[in-house]
């Protein structure tokens, strides 16, 4: 198993290097296509996938060298292509729910710091795993609908504020109810983290996080949540500590601070995350 990711992580990394000799038709031409195998190949054999990948971008490019355009080289309808691949490649249930138990366990792992930042309040364990299985939920049903509009799209938003609204508009439908299942549902699996024994779990949690961030080879992403959630790890040690637990959480000037702190944490985690999206434009243009 180990291999076989190895060998798709590579095919992964080959696939974006050779994509840089496509010109512009192709480029549109492929990465549709590579965009539409990779959201409906969820759940199926990720490594053939890759594979079949590879393959046509090479021919791709073979018949771009004789001045074939990869639409008369496929045809029109690569849609037809792409379905038959997938028909190969029969879903696997079980792929399902190890993905979805990785998900609900690293949106838990990601929420469990931020839940810590003030001391006195009992993190839900079963509140967070509800959270994640229903972002897992809309996670599929997004790519249901990105895959089936990719090559079937009826209405376009020209204007860039209307779509940013759309999205905007969307999301906060799609994330509301996380919140709203955070603050609402309470389950038996509660836990009171307070004291030294919370700063100690706060420790340790962070100590966790650094080593799966320092094995990720593309720390691109990485970097606003670790901010995050180091300042989230770092006020939580602070409201627990004995004085100055004390005067964050029980005087009115503490209570501001502590607002003022998760304000910032907050507005540096979306600008960092804005300021990587715009490089990312960038760097996809200059291609």
């Amino acid at each position: 198993m180990k291999e076989q990711m190895m060998k798709t992580k590579e095919m992964i990394e080959m696939n974006n290097e050779l994509r840089k000799n496509l010109n512009d038709e192709n480029k549109i031409f492929y990465e549709n296509l590579l965009l539409y195998l990779r959201i409906e190949g969820f759940s199926r054999d990720e490594n053939k996938i890759e594979t079949h990948l590879l393959m046509i971008l090479q021919d791709i490019l073979e018949a771009q060298n004789d001045g074939i355009t990869a639409e008369t080289y496929f045809g029109k309808n690569p849609k037809t292509i792409a379905d038959e691949l997938l028909a190969e490649m029969p879903r696997s249930p079980l792929e399902v729910i190890k993905t979805g138990l990785y998900a609900v366990m690293g949106y838990m792992g990601v929420s469990f710091l931020p839940d810590l930042m003030t001391a006195g309040k009992p993190v839900d364990i079963g509140a967070l795993g509800l959270s994640g299985l229903y972002l897992f939920g809309i996670v599929l049903i997004l790519f249901k609908y990105i895959g089936r509009t990719i090559y079937n799209v009826n209405i376009m938003i020209q204007n860039k504020i209307l779509k940013f609204l759309a999205a905007f508009v969307a999301v906060s439908i799609g994330i509301a109810p996380v919140t709203l299942i955070e603050i609402l549902v309470k389950t038996p699996v509660r836990f009171q983290l307070d004291g030294w024994f919370g700063i100690i779990v706060i420790i340790l949690g962070l100590l966790i996080g650094a080593f799966f961030f320092i094995r990720q080879k593309d720390k691109t992403f990485g970097w606003p949540f670790v901010i995050y959630l180091c300042g989230a790890g770092v006020l939580g040690i602070m409201t627990r500590l004995p004085k100055i637990g004390h005067f964050l959480m029980a005087t009115q000037n503490g209570r501001y601070i502590v607002v003022g702190i998760i304000i910032v944490l907050l507005m540096v985690f979306w600008l960092w995350n804005v300021i990587i999206a715009k490089k990312l434009k960038k760097l996809d243009e200059s291609k």
